[in-house]
């Protein structure tokens, strides 16, 4: 540690901060911003709210965003186009266009439009369709003026109904460079003509002359004056203007009306003899002549020239031509060198040691720490203030008289000057601290500024980044790499990089804030430390899994307690950090910052948190998360701000230090009302259409309840605006799509424009919103409902033709299969009974005959043939019976395969002396088999019976038929002796019954050993 003898240089300035007045806003509008030429001759506003046009020989609109041509829409009912005069907004809001070819009526909310030819209605009256001006009386009738003097009045349905000339003009080619300028009418009608000369012209309502009323006299004219312009002056009198070209002396008096006099002159209070007057909603009335403009300040009587400044910004001499206030309050004003938009802004900022900057990229002077001691004078370091040849790095602000003291501290080291960057100060009990940009701790005596520094290390990376005072002899430096801290009793530095132990390491420290009565919260490039007064690391909130709360940024330069919330400014947003419930939550752009990078957050008194960024400066409620942001066009010197540079005074100011100065404000002073809801309008919609290879767009801005698109459509894209022109690039525009998966409000991703890529086909509504320079959303929604159709192939009507048409097809094939399956049924009856009666009643005779011959024959081996033809007889009849059974489709239900077996079974076991025991499923009776399985399944069934009744031997027969999972089950069972089943594999009824059941896609198992009896099962 060394001790450094410091000397201190101050100098009092007379710079105060600058005063507040209006902010005056100019942009120059040309070729660069899109304009086609610069040219403007005329503008207009619409009932929706865009601006119209006339530059050189085009009619073209503006939306804030592009300039669209509308001159094919003039020209393809005019002819042609030479050159736009004028354009009137008429009384049912049609813009009523005078040009060298009659004058053209279009409907901006339906794009249509209509041509007036004059010339055709007066063919011999007038000698030119060219018309210059347009005026509107009282009933809504349109007086169009014409070269020489002349007017149409034209009625609402734009037919012309009378042609005035005025009684000395014999309309030749001398007086074609007269024009009606001005047009007034008074109580009774009357009608006041005004052409650049000395005199008025009275007319009736019919267009017939009553009087001439001369406005000068011998006396006026003498000393040089002559008639400068005529303006309204309410519904009762007229204000005449008066000029000198040689002394450039202006005078002004009435005109009644009523009276029809004139009154007294006086001087003109605004040194200019306006053509027309122009005035706003908020207080500011523009005065414009041909080449000088000024607005009056109603509520203060302030006037001010604004010539000079748009000469500055044009590089020219300028000739203005038509203006117009728009419905945002701004001025817009039509030069050969462009179009002029002037906004005029209350000032609510007050600035400090900020200079003129020509560009809004160049830099003026750069704050650092803002410090309030305790008699409310505010201290603030600079990187060097410019004053009478001398840079101040050190000054002192008094915020009740605007009073600025500079300091330039000079540090002698190894004797030689050298000039330390104080970075932030402090005051402690025992004296005032400030740290520099490099290692060097400053400490300098109250009063007499009696200064020492105590220089910490040397070591790069230990560069000091903010300062803080844990208690009146401790103080905290945040550096570049970690933490230091110094005792102001024993000036002993300590760099925690050093010490052993848990203290922040290797991490840049931004800020300081305390935390609880014995711990303080430190702001970092690696998240939040909390510390103890030793500054030893308690806890830690920031990306890793063991961290209790994970935070979405890291790299954080400010935290404020406010709303019982911690709020956070980093490089990333604003966070929003729930220590309760463990959550972190993040503002960026998409929620309308200015910019990601906040570098501190003040609160105010009414649940707002001002944030210091790099694009300006931002409201954010913290209650509603509505957000206001202010820029140049606000008042403020520099639109990017500094880390360390903030300040939240004890009377409740705030003072943020940017690029350019120091900007100080009283929140509770700031009119937070939003005044009238923006509006929001669609300028077009463009679509890619399916098939044609093309874009086709629709220049629409009426209200529509719905968007139809066709099938194979895509590439959907919607252009918005609002007409609130203040500061077009501040606007912001978000969307939600009710009907897709996603209803949340997303933000335009370019600009004033809405591209979907492809919807499917569907219903959907649409909903668009818009915030204007920097202020809230909008509560108006613009809303529309979005109808994609489907393709032929995925329409209903087809689904439920191809539905009916595959109905039709399967039942056409039940009707063929049905009829098939009758027709075999038929072919299987018809057989059955041929069988039954043809081949059975043949066995039955030669049955019959069999046994006629037995009675009749007694030699015993005729006998015995004939024995064996009659057994032979009737086993081929059973059998028979038995085919003719399964063949019969009547008998296919499994009940009478049941009720057959059951039969048979009980006729031939009584015979032996052998019970049957018979159980079925009674839920297998509405089954049914196909002739074959029921064929195959009847025999088996009768093969294991008589297998049992002749060589079982046993006294009981089980038979038990079961439904299992979709499948028949049959169990066979006798008490008889069983045989063994490698030997039966020999004779024919086993080896039957396994190829029937292979026949059924069956499974037969045979159980059987001697003395036990036989199990057969058949699973079909």
């Amino acid at each position: 540690m060394r001790l450094i003898c410091l000397a201190v240089c101050s100098s009092l300035s007379c710079l105060l901060a600058q005063p507040p007045g209006p902010i005056i806003n100019i942009e120059l509008i040309g070729p660069e911003q899109g304009l086609p030429n610069r040219n403007t001759r005329c503008i207009m506003q619409d009932a929706l709210g865009f601006l119209w046009l006339g530059v050189g020989d085009g009619l073209w609109r503006y939306d804030g965003y592009t300039f669209q041509s509308y001159t094919d829409l003039l020209t393809r009912t005019s002819g042609f186009i030479t050159l736009i005069n004028d354009i009137q907004r008429g009384p049912d809001d049609r813009l009523w266009i005078a040009h060298n070819n009659g004058i053209s009526v279009i409907d901006p909310a339906r794009l249509t439009c209509v041509h007036v030819d004059l010339a055709r209605t007066f063919p011999d009256r007038l000698y030119s369709n060219q018309t210059v001006k347009i005026h509107f009386d009282r009933q809504g009738n349109a007086w169009v003026a014409l070269p020489g003097a002349a007017l149409v009045k034209v009625d609402q349905t734009l037919r012309p109904l009378l042609l005035y000339v005025p009684p000395e003009n014999k309309m030749d080619s001398t007086s074609a460079a007269r024009f009606i300028s001005k047009l007034f009418q008074d109580g009774e009608k009357n009608i006041y003509l005004f052409s650049k000369d000395n005199f008025l012209e009275i007319i009736d309502g019919n267009g017939r002359y009553i009087r001439r009323v001369e406005l000068s006299n011998a006396a006026l004219q003498k000393n040089g004056f002559v008639v400068a312009d005529v303006l309204g002056s309410g519904k009762e009198s007229l204000l005449i203007y008066y000029g000198n070209e040689h002394t450039k002396k202006k005078k002004v008096r009435t005109f009644s009306f009523l009276h029809q006099i004139l009154g007294p002159l006086a001087e003109n209070p605004y040194s200019i003899n306006p053509e027309n007057r122009y005035t706003d909603k908020k207080g500011f009335a523009w005065y414009k002549s041909y080449n000088q403009v000024g607005f009056l300040q109603e509520k203060t009587g302030i006037f001010t020239h604004v010539t000079d400044l748009l000469r500055q910004k044009a590089g020219v001499e300028l000739y203005f031509f038509n203006a117009l206030v728009v419905s945002d309050n701004s001025f817009w004003l039509c030069s050969g060198a462009g179009l002029f938009k002037i906004t005029i802004t209350e000032q609510f900022f007050q600035k400090f040691l900020s200079i003129p900057l020509q560009k809004p990229t160049d830099v003026g002077t750069s704050m650092r720490g803002i410090t309030e001691d305790s008699t409310g004078t505010i201290w603030t370091c600079s990187y060097g203030f410019k004053e009478n040849g001398s840079t101040y790095l050190l000054h002192k602000l008094d915020p009740k008289t605007g009073a600025i003291q500079h300091l330039k501290p000079k540090l002698v080291k190894d004797g030689q000057y050298i000039n330390p960057m104080p970075y932030k100060i402090v005051f402690g009990k025992n004296g005032v601290y400030a740290i520099t940009d490099a290692t060097y701790l400053l400490k300098m005596a109250p009063g007499s500024l009696q200064s020492s520094a105590i220089d910490f290390t040397s070591t790069t990376g230990n560069e000091f980044t903010c300062l803080y005072s844990l208690d009146d002899s401790t103080l905290w430096m945040g550096t570049l790499s970690g933490m230091a801290m110094i005792n102001t009793r024993k000036l002993q530095p300590v760099l925690f990089n050093h010490q052993a132990g848990a203290y922040i390491r290797n991490v840049r420290v931004n800020f300081f804030m305390p935390w609880s009565s014995d711990q303080v919260l430190a702001s970092t490039t690696n998240g939040l430390y909390v510390l103890d007064k030793k500054a030893r690391i308690v806890d830690h909130y920031g990306a890793v899994p063991e961290d209790q709360i994970r935070l979405p940024s890291l790299r954080i330069f400010h935290t404020v307690w406010y709303g019982a919330s911690l709020w956070a400014g980093s490089a990333d947003g604003l966070m929003r950090i729930d220590t309760l419930l463990k959550k972190a939550e993040l503002f960026t752009t998409k929620e309308g910052l200015p910019d990601n990078m906040v570098y501190a957050a003040l609160p105010d008194d009414r649940g707002n948190l001002w944030l210091s960024t790099n694009n300006g400066l931002c409201r954010f409620n913290t209650k509603t998360k509505k957000v206001h942001n202010y820029g140049l066009a606000d008042g403020l010197p520099h639109t990017e701000f500094n880390h360390t540079s903030f300040l939240k005074a004890e009377d409740g100011k705030l003072y943020f230090g940017g690029l350019n100065g120091i900007v100080g404000f009283d929140p509770a002073t700031l009119n937070s009302t939003t005044g009238e809801e923006a509006l929001l309008r669609l300028i077009s919609y463009s679509k890619y259409v399916g098939g044609t290879d093309s874009v086709e767009t629709v220049m629409s801005p009426a209200v529509q309840d719905k968007i139809v698109f066709g099938a194979g459509d895509r590439l959907f894209s919607f252009s918005f605006m609002s007409p609130d022109y203040r500061h077009t690039n501040q606007n912001r525009f978000r969307y939600k799509l009710e009907g897709w998966d996603d209803e949340a409000w997303h933000y335009f991703e370019t600009g004033n424009k809405l591209t979907f890529n492809n919807l499917l086909p569907g219903s959907y509504t649409l909903h668009v919103q818009v915030s204007v320079a920097g202020g809230d959303w909008s509560k108006q929604e613009w809303r529309v409902v979005l109808e994609v159709k489907a393709p032929w192939y995925k329409t209903a009507w087809f689904f439920m033709l191809s539905l009916i048409t595959v109905a039709l097809i399967f039942y056409a094939f039940y009707r063929y299969r049905l009829a098939q399956i009758l027709r075999i049924q038929q072919i299987r009856n018809r057989i059955s009974a041929d069988m039954h009666d043809e081949i059975g009643s043949t066995l039955s005779s030669i049955t019959f005959y069999s046994q006629a011959l037995l009675l009749q024959t007694a030699e015993k081996k005729q006998k015995d043939v004939l024995q064996k033809i009659k057994e032979n007889a009737q086993q081929v009849q059973e059998g028979l019976s038995d085919i003719v059974w399964s063949v019969k489709a009547s008998l296919d239900k499994i009940e009478n395969v049941f009720a057959r077996m059951h039969s048979f079974g009980s006729e031939l076991l009584e015979s032996k002396g052998i019970s049957l025991h018979f159980e079925q499923d009674e839920t297998l009776n509405a089954a049914k088999l196909d002739m074959v399985k029921r064929k195959n399944f009847y025999l088996i069934f009768k093969e294991a019976v008589n297998n049992a009744a002749k060589y079982a031997h046993c006294k009981n027969l089980w038979v038990q038929i079961n439904g299992e999972e979709g499948r028949i089950k049959m169990v066979i069972k006798d008490d008889g002796r069983g045989f063994d089943p490698q030997q039966a594999k020999q004779g024919n009824g086993l080896s039957n019954m396994q190829a029937r059941a292979v026949q059924m896609k069956s499974r037969l198992t045979v159980a059987s050993s001697e003395g036990n009896g036989t199990t057969i099962t058949l699973i079909l």
